[in-house]
């Protein structure tokens, strides 16, 4: 098998007939970071000898709206070579800056469900069924509705099937009282029907 091609490494190449000039772990080093030395023996991260100001301008006014990923690609296209998305999250975390994409978002979407119900209450607003709910968007979020308190309602399982269904429709929190209404009208005359 033959060895690696850097200076002082003992490793061998993954199989004898490889286009590959390196072992495994100066690959991986190169397709992490560009450079098959460790960071510890370069002395410096990739993006830190670039310029700080532009860079961490433009990750500070995009990291809210974008990933990594696609500032890293806004950096290349400015001409900043080196900027990976590895890079950009260092620098973003250098910089004291949290994002709310992927998992964070999640935590985000729980806090603002919490608070819809504790402010509409921990029953279904239409039917007013205690025992399970779930939180249902009155604009859709496809439509352009935020995911905000005030365009948040709290209803059980049942009606959110009807609602998304399109045989409840809601276009406001005004409706809620009125549909209400007519729902649990229903409901009770179902219930008062004689038994055949």
């Amino acid at each position: 098998m033959p060895k690696c091609k850097i200076k002082g490494c003992q490793n061998y190449t993954q199989y004898a007939n490889t286009k590959h000039k390196y072992c495994l772990m100066h690959l991986a080093r190169i397709r992490r970071h560009g450079y098959p030395e460790s960071k510890k023996e370069k002395g410096e991260h990739a993006l830190e000898k670039l310029p700080h100001t532009v860079v961490d301008d433009i990750i500070l006014k995009n990291c809210k709206r974008m990933l990594d990923k696609e500032i890293a690609s806004k950096l290349e296209s400015l001409g900043i070579k080196g900027a990976t998305p590895w890079n950009v999250r260092y620098r973003r975390r250098k910089l004291g800056v949290r994002k709310y994409l992927y998992g964070e978002i999640q935590k985000h979407k729980a806090w603002i469900r919490e608070q819809a119900i504790e402010k509409y209450g921990n029953r279904c607003e239409l039917c007013y069924y205690p025992l399970s709910i779930d939180t249902h968007h009155i604009i859709p979020k496809y439509k352009g509705g935020r995911h905000e308190i005030d365009n948040l309602m709290v209803v059980c399982p049942n009606c959110h099937a009807l609602i998304t269904r399109n045989l409840i429709k809601i276009n406001n929190r005004k409706d809620i009282t009125k549909i209400g209404k007519s729902i649990r009208k229903k409901i009770r005359n179902i219930y008062t029907l004689p038994l055949m």
